[in-house]
């Protein structure tokens, strides 16, 4: 069988009460198959008492065991040794964007906390559905998959840079209340995740989606929260007026008029505070050009345009396929 070495993350406190972060090796000779869990209970049990991680299920359903892999947030319980060895070498480490209380342990308080924001239950209102079909479940059953193990909240590029990112977990969950036909204050609910720091930061580099163990998709969640939200006339951002700048552009033009862009995006205020960077751009000869560029075909794509607005698509439900003759 190969041997393995573990490069795992020391996190343990001084004795002033100081976190201090190490480097540990260990080796173990394991089948590729072996889990990185069941590797850490071998390395516990017979190598070092003291390496502290955490773990429940052994099923990939509670999360517990969540933690940097080989560079990504993974289940430690759901990765074979074989799959994230970098020749042979395995590093380990706790999850990021949440304080670290031992080695491979993190505080999930921060996580919880923006999970509960969202209000995470249903709330009694005027757009509770009176009847609900069997096909309103689609997208609910989607994300009710999420088992909270933060691998998204990890990995998220956005909540790395700002602490008041809500993060995908949460936004995921806020989906599956504001497209369940039970819930009743869904206009409540977008008109506050159109607030700052919530559904419109989310800058879709898809890592939730790439990190995430249960397929959840949370970016997706995302981006139809967004369609919600400005179907409902939330559209007083940078976020919805960057988006419906693009449908203008990309429906009229087939491209996008990048010299109005930014100004249609943040307001003149907002270009004004942006003249040195168009400056260095200037001088770079890298401004746009005032005058937009009419793409080659450009009359098909707007009779797909007019095609949607003819047959909208459902956001609520799975709608059918619709597409030109």
């Amino acid at each position: 069988m190969p041997v393995y070495t573990f490069r795992i993350q020391r996190n343990q406190k001084n004795a002033q009460g100081t976190l201090e972060s190490r480097y540990q090796e260990y080796t173990l000779e394991l089948n590729e198959t072996t889990t990185v869990l069941n590797a850490l209970e071998e390395l516990k049990g017979n190598q070092d008492g003291t390496l502290t991680f955490r773990q429940s299920c052994r099923s990939a359903i509670c999360g517990s065991c969540a933690m940097k892999i080989s560079g990504r947030t993974r289940l430690a319980c759901k990765t074979h040794v074989g799959s994230v060895a970098r020749d042979g070498v395995i590093e380990l480490a706790p999850m990021a964007n949440q304080p670290v209380l031992k080695d491979l342990v993190i505080d999930i308080g921060p996580f919880f906390r923006k999970v509960h924001q969202i209000k995470p239950y249903l709330e009694e209102g005027p757009e509770k559905a009176t009847t609900v079909e069997r096909s309103s479940y689609d997208q609910v059953n989607h994300v009710t998959q999420c088992i909270m193990c933060g691998c998204c909240y990890s990995d998220c590029t956005m909540k790395e840079v700002s602490e008041e990112f809500i993060g995908p977990a949460a936004l995921a969950k806020a989906f599956r209340f504001v497209s369940d036909p039970r819930e009743g204050q869904k206009t409540a609910r977008l008109q506050e995740l159109s607030e700052p720091g919530m559904m419109w930061s989310c800058t879709r580099c898809a890592m939730c989606i790439d990190s995430c163990p249960k397929d959840v998709k949370p970016m997706e969640a995302i981006v139809k929260l967004r369609t919600r939200g400005m179907q409902k006339g939330f559209v007083d951002g940078p976020g919805p007026r960057h988006a419906l700048a693009f449908h203008q552009d990309i429906q009229k033009w087939g491209d996008l008029n990048e010299f109005t862009l930014l100004q249609r995006t943040v307001g003149i205020l907002g270009s004004i505070a942006e003249l040195g960077t168009a400056l260095h751009l200037l001088k770079k000869g890298k401004i746009p050009s005032p005058f937009p560029h009419q793409a080659q075909g450009v009359e098909q794509l707007q009779k797909i345009y007019k095609l949607l607005e003819q047959n909208p698509i459902d956001v609520e439900t799975k709608a059918k396929e619709v597409v030109p003759e």
